[in-house]
């Protein structure tokens, strides 16, 4: 079995009335094939890793990870984003 080879990147949200944020916006990228996927995701399917497996293979893509590698992946994720972010506020 090859491994999961995977770069996840955050590239926006959508906010709702409640301003609770209802999608985010995520950029998959399969090392392994070059096979890219921007999907637009809830936030209770982003924190699944069952879910995220379900999302990714309806793309092709075989994404199969524990949800502890899953939850890390997020943890790196959302620390890339907020590293942008403060970039983009300090010019």
């Amino acid at each position: 079995m090859r491994e999961n080879n995977f770069n996840f990147r955050s590239i926006g949200h959508i906010k709702g009335d409640n301003c609770l944020i209802e999608h985010y916006h995520v950029e998959v990228i399969d090392i392994g094939s070059g096979r890219t996927a921007t999907i637009s995701i809830e936030p209770r399917h982003l924190a699944s890793a069952r879910s995220m497996k379900t999302i990714l293979l309806d793309r092709c893509m075989v994404y199969s990870v524990t949800q502890k590698a899953h939850d890390q992946m997020l943890l790196e994720m959302f620390a890339q984003a907020n590293g942008r972010a403060e970039i983009e506020e300090s010019r």
